[in-house]
This record gives structure tokens, sequence and C-alpha cells, in this order.
């Protein structure tokens, strides 16, 4: 938790903008970097280890077979793989010409990194830092929850592997499936929840602009139509039952709201502030932007670029 007035820097899937996300290196360079945390991702193998990695399935733009060719198409479930398996890919390039690539153009190339175990991230968090937390997001499929973990499997499996590497209080669960952390403060009462929130443009009238990277349209209206009837991510706690979408935070447990910056303005800070919560928000890459939602009075931001982050914050003391 940030101390009164400081404002914690999320090093984004350990700052994608600088290292291969999701990498022990990119850990490791963060918390070289002397940032506040780190954001990643972590999904079940199919022998029971919580791994770490964005997507459900393989992503043919940052992952490599064991002949050193990039996938041609979208791999395995890694639900599907065990950790041995798993091991076989490489993760420490982006590649050439891929739309992913142009997102990243700072980022490393560091052949050889392998996806890792979150048991191995906790372990290197813990001996390079005595402060530095982990932002753990619970990843599952919102729309085909059949290609990830259940929310029970995933948050059981977090909260007793914290518990095991006595890391709970320096441990935040993330999830845009609010079932994951319900379940997860249950399990581990101490833990900070930060629930996270899709770009609220996408459940309102008309198109949501480009720049909140809406779903393709058909995708988009069943996110819609789920949203309208109370979405299932919500676990049960949907805004128009508790005021507001941040009084649904409150009411679900949550620790904080953990939006997209754009929803951040004058009226959802004020309403967060009131209720008691904590407001962060992801991912924030343009110093301006930076300034202003550390201005609404976000205690962390989620940044793939904590060093320019780092710089932002330098200058605003």
């Amino acid at each position: 938790m940030s101390v009164q007035g400081k404002v914690l820097n999320i090093a984004h899937r350990g700052g994608a903008d600088l290292w291969p996300e999701n990498t022990m290196a990119a850990f490791a360079g963060s918390l070289g970097l002397k940032c506040d945390g780190m954001e990643l991702d972590v999904h079940l193998s199919r022998d029971g280890e919580l791994v770490v990695f964005h997507d459900e399935a393989l992503k043919p733009e940052l992952v490599r077979g064991p002949d050193g060719k990039f996938l041609e198409k979208t791999g395995p479930l890694l639900k599907d793989l065990t950790v041995r398996e798993l091991h076989a890919y490489d993760v420490g390039a982006l590649k050439v010409g891929s739309s992913y690539a142009a997102r990243h153009p700072r980022q490393a190339r560091l052949e050889g990194e392998r996806i890792p175990l979150l048991r191995d991230v906790i372990r290197l968090t813990k001996a390079k830092s005595r402060t530095a937390r982990l932002w753990i997001e619970l990843k599952t499929s919102l729309l085909e929850p059949h290609k990830s973990s259940s929310p029970e499997a995933l948050a059981d499996a977090a909260a007793r592997l914290v518990k095991e590497e006595d890391f709970v209080e320096r441990t935040t669960f993330v999830a845009f499936d609010w079932n994951c952390l319900v379940l997860a403060k249950k399990k581990a009462p101490g833990v900070e929840t930060r629930m996270t929130t899709l770009p609220q443009s996408w459940f309102g009238a008309g198109a949501p602009p480009e720049s909140d990277h809406p779903p393709p349209p058909h995708v988009l209206e069943i996110f819609r139509a789920l949203h309208a009837r109370g979405a299932p991510w919500e676990a049960g706690f949907h805004g128009r039952d508790h005021g507001s979408l941040q009084g649904a935070v409150k009411a679900a447990g949550g620790d904080a709201w953990f939006p997209n910056h754009v929803d951040i303005n004058v009226e959802t800070a004020a309403r967060t502030k009131a209720l008691g919560l904590k407001l962060s928000c992801w991912t924030v890459n343009d110093a301006a932007e930076m300034r202003r939602v550390v201005g609404f009075g976000c205690d962390a931001v989620c940044t793939d670029a904590p060093d320019v982050l780092a710089t932002v914050l330098a200058g605003l003391h």
C-alpha cells in the first residue's frame, strides 16, 4: 500500500515498453528501477502451477517454438500444457513487423526468456526488495470461460501460494473477473484487492472511441448484452444495485477501483474517494496523461513505461 502522498509506480507486465513482457528479465529490470511494484498475469497450467503469461493461449506475436520460429497462429491453451511443455517456448522477443512490436519499439530483445512460475517471481521480488509489491492479475476468459481455469481454482491456488510464500501483505490481486477477487479475499483476508473494470464507453450508447480499444462490433454486442442483464464477471455486484460502479466495488469488498485511465474524471474520482476506496488506473504510457490521473488522486499508476512515470513523479515533487 502507498504511504501518504506517495504515488506507486507499477510496471505493467514488468514494464513492457522496456523488456519482454511477463518475463523474469522484466521483473528484474523493474526492480532495478526501484519500481513500487510489478503487475503480472497468471493462469493455471495443466499440472496445477501458476504460470505468468497474459493471454489464455500462446500468442504468435511473441512466442517461438522449440524450432526457434514464431508460431504461425494462436497456440495451445495454457491450461492444456504442463510447465515442462510451456518452458519449451521462447518469449524473449517480439515478432518483427507485428502490430504488437510496433506498440513497443523500445522493448529489448532477450532471446531465451521462458514463461515464469509465479512462485519464482515472488522469490525474486523478496530477494531484491523489501517493499516492492506484486499486482497479480487473476486471468479468466470473460466470454469463453472454457478457455481458462475456473475462478474458484485460480483464486484458491493464488491465495494458497501467497500464504505459503509469506507474501500476503505485499500482494495486490486484480481482475476483471470479480468472482476471482471475492473468492481470493475469503481465502486470504489480509490481501489487497483492486477491482478492475473495462472502459465504460463499451457499455454506453454508440460506438466507443478507437482510443478505448473496443473489441470487434459483434463481440462488443455480446459484452453489452451480458452487461445489460447483469455482467457475470461482476460477481453479482452490479452498479445499478449499488448506486454506481464504484458503489458496486465497495459492496464487493474491494479495496480500490482499478479502471482504465479514460474513466477517471472529476465525478468518478470524487465518488471513489467518498466511498473510502483507493483509486488506481491502467495502463498509462503518456506523460501528460500520467500527470492528469495523479492530479485526480490516483495512489497507483500502472504503466508499460515505468521510466517515464518515474520522471513524471519526480517532477511533481
